[in-house]
């Protein structure tokens, strides 16, 4: 008996879930035609990449919200102003002027470590280069030349290795205090 309870369940399921007659092309085609042409009279907005750039980049996160008039400005927002003399930045932009040398300095270090690291392998390189064309057997060069090269190449290497130790160290550095000064971890990358 719960066999047969079972399949009727199941037939009544299958008959009650018949699709729905959809909508047919034509339908469609007259639909849109008549949205384009309720839209024919009104001007579309164009936004250029001088309209951009011209729009500061603000917090994701509003701090107060903003008022229904500021909202309708062009631009999304009220214009940001710049404080006067007798009045003082507020806290929110100097944490954001703080955060922005902060990223500058972050990035500049992170350019100039790379740098050296590349310079670094590339002096190994040619350190093996050299090591191996001296304790070669069949060489063309004479073993003087190319211990001078050697020589050279040694110590353009340990420059290069004391910079990168530098570098590596001026950015730990700006890293620990940025998170001395709270930036949050996840917003260094």
């Amino acid at each position: 008996m719960s066999a047969l309870k079972i399949i009727a369940a199941a037939v009544l399921a299958i008959s009650l879930a018949q699709p729905a007659p959809g909508q047919s092309l034509t339908e469609a085609a007259k639909k849109e035609k008549e949205r384009r042409e309720s839209l024919k009279g009104k001007a579309g907005v164009v936004v250029t990449n001088a309209d951009l750039a011209g729009i500061k980049k603000k917090p994701a996160v509003a701090a107060n919200p903003q008022t229904p008039a500021e909202s309708e400005k062009p631009g999304g927002g009220a214009e940001p102003r710049e404080p006067s003399v007798g009045e003082a930045a507020a806290p929110a932009d100097l944490q954001i002027e703080a955060r922005k040398k902060f990223d500058e300095k972050k990035s500049e270090l992170e350019v100039r470590l790379s740098k050296a690291k590349e310079l670094v392998e590339l002096l190994n390189l040619k350190m093996n280069a050299l090591q191996q064309q001296f304790y070669s057997f069949n060489s063309m060069t004479a073993k003087d030349q190319v211990q001078k090269q050697l020589s050279e190449t040694l110590q353009r290497l340990q420059a290069a290795q004391a910079e990168e130790a530098k570098v590596k160290d001026e950015l730990d550095k700006i890293l620990a205090q940025g998170v001395k000064d709270k930036f949050p971890p996840a917003a260094i990358n």
